[in-house]
């Protein structure tokens, strides 16, 4: 990356960057910072919002969502960053999980495998994540990926 990007913890005075950038990447902005989460934003040189993820914590797992870079800051390793940042917040856990119907591949090389929904949603039913699926009927239509973070 060539231009300077800093990455830190988010809290409730971001929301309004948080859910700039991921309306930008047409995700959800849906449960941001309720109880039991966690996000990181990553602003450029002029503390514009250019990247967000999110964990969902659980007892041994957690879930991974919301990770969006701007289209612009797109290709050039902040996205890897970000997962970087998260798995290592999510170290002392066993399993991180996410759903992803788009970027399988890239998922998979940064050393995520595809695994039965039905798994993800036993190991963590109260995530808001999984109970907004729920409620909205999208969980048959959503793919799963699972990293073993004890590997």
């Amino acid at each position: 990356m060539e231009e300077k990007v800093t990455i830190r913890e988010a809290g409730f005075a971001d929301i309004t960057k948080l859910r700039a950038v991921l309306i930008q990447a047409q995700l959800s902005t849906d449960d941001l910072l309720v109880d039991g989460t966690r996000y990181w934003l990553a602003e450029d040189g002029e503390g514009q919002p250019v990247g967000v993820i999110g964990l969902e914590l659980g007892i041994t797992v957690v879930l991974l969502r919301s990770a969006a870079v701007s289209p612009s800051w797109r290709g050039q390793g902040l996205g890897t960053l970000l997962v970087q940042r998260a798995l290592d917040v999510a170290s002392g856990y066993r399993y991180v999980y996410l759903f992803s119907t788009g970027a399988g591949e890239y998922w998979r090389k940064l050393g995520f495998r595809e695994v039965p929904v039905p798994e993800l949603v036993a190991v963590l039913p109260e995530a808001p994540q999984v109970r907004r699926y729920e409620q909205l009927g999208w969980l048959s239509s959503e793919l799963a990926w699972r990293c073993d973070l004890t590997e």
